[in-house]
């Protein structure tokens, strides 16, 4: 027979047993399990397919380890930037940005892009419109490594809901006569519906932060030629009459520049950086245009390379020369502030003047870099045919 201290031994254990179980629930009933909200579902349940169509279509961990996107701000399909449009593309960006498989722009570089296009966000994109794109971000900063680019629209939905549609469009197609003829983009789309829980919540999301706006941007050429031979290149007075209101007086002129007569030497280790970018003398290809364009400059210039020539954004660079003397070793280096005007050329001449041996006996001459620039109205150098 139990003895009556164990049985009241047990009957506590099992009072305690009882008293912990119901604490317990009441825990549970006081601390219910949070569950997401249809809009939060329909959020990620968006932002989770563009992950992964992402990843499939550009992923490869043998040949793109990494994607490099730019995510842009979502439009309302007339370019206008809506609160909704921004938050989209900044969960996109903090959802990629911590994953190794992908490297996110930053929204100061994105913007920078945008200025060089004159744009608000990513709008509209077709062939002809990609190819720019290529050709300025290629140009203006070379090593970007980019990828994909990111963009969308999101819209007013069925009743209180918003309509999304993200676009993953190839920055590496290559874009020829037949892509820019029939607008042939490599593109995925990604479209979503996201319900919000209050008609105030839908109008708060589709609130405008930014206007859209497509504006043709401020740009001028920049046209950079050398001359390599040694000689130090020496500006005559007609340069003085180049000036960025007037078209280039070519009739009115038979030289700009003349080589010195000193002695001089083949210069070693040229280069030549223009900002980021790191410039080479160019090839001029089968383009009889160029080649006559060229071949015409070097005989008014004295020159007899071309090292850039593009249309470029209307600003200032920094150009800056470095050589090194054959002889001594030393290298020599020169910056200077080249402008881009709108709608007007600079013309940029590069002397490289590296003394003979003869000249360092007799004048005590060093190595020299000397920058000239001048400038003309309108983007057509060659004159014109009368």
């Amino acid at each position: 027979m139990p003895h009556p201290k164990g049985k009241r031994a047990l009957i506590f254990f099992i009072i305690w047993q009882l008293i912990f179980l119901v604490g317990i629930a009441k825990g549970e009933e006081k601390f219910p399990e949070q569950r997401l909200s249809e809009q939060e579902l329909a959020t990620e349940k968006f932002l989770s397919n563009l992950e992964a169509k992402l990843a499939h279509k550009f992923f490869n961990y043998r040949q793109r380890p990494v994607v490099r996107v730019a995510v842009f701000d979502f439009n309302d399909g007339a370019g206008n930037v809506s609160k909704v449009g921004r938050e989209i593309a900044e969960k996109i960006s903090r959802r990629l940005w911590g994953q190794k498989q992908f490297s996110v722009l930053s929204r100061e570089k994105v913007e920078q892009y945008l200025q060089w296009m004159g744009m608000t966000t990513l709008f509209k994109m077709n062939a002809p419109m990609l190819y720019r794109w290529q050709k300025r971000i290629n140009t203006m900063d070379p090593g970007h490594g980019l990828h994909v680019l990111i963009g969308g629209e999101v819209q007013k939905g069925v009743g209180r809901s918003l309509r999304l549609s993200a676009s993953l469009i190839n920055f590496e197609t290559k874009i020829g006569p037949r892509e820019l003829e029939n607008n042939i983009l490599d593109l995925t789309n990604i479209n979503g519906e996201i319900p919000l829980p209050t008609e105030q919540a839908l109008k708060e999301a589709l609130e405008i932060v930014t206007r859209g706006e497509i504006r043709p941007a401020a740009e001028g050429r920049l046209l950079i030629l050398a001359s390599n031979k040694g000689h130090n290149l020496m500006e005559t007075d007609y340069v003085k009459g180049f000036t960025k209101e007037r078209p280039f007086p070519w009739s009115e002129v038979p030289l700009l520049f003349i080589p010195s007569k000193e002695e001089g030497v083949m210069p070693e280790n040229v280069k030549v950086g223009l900002d980021r970018i790191s410039l080479s003398p160019l090839t001029w290809g089968k383009d009889p245009g160029k080649q006559l364009e060229y071949s015409f400059l070097h005989g008014k210039c004295s020159t007899n390379l071309v090292y850039f020539d593009e249309i470029m954004p209307a600003q200032s660079y920094r150009l800056v020369i470095t050589i090194t003397d054959p002889k001594s070793y030393e290298t020599r280096s020169l910056m200077k502030q080249v402008t881009v005007y709108p709608g007007a050329t600079t013309l940029v001449v590069l002397s490289f003047y590296i003394p003979s041996e003869k000249e360092r006996m007799r004048s005590k001459q060093t190595a020299q870099i000397n920058i000239f620039q001048l400038w003309g109205k309108g983007t057509e150098i060659f004159p014109e045919k009368r």
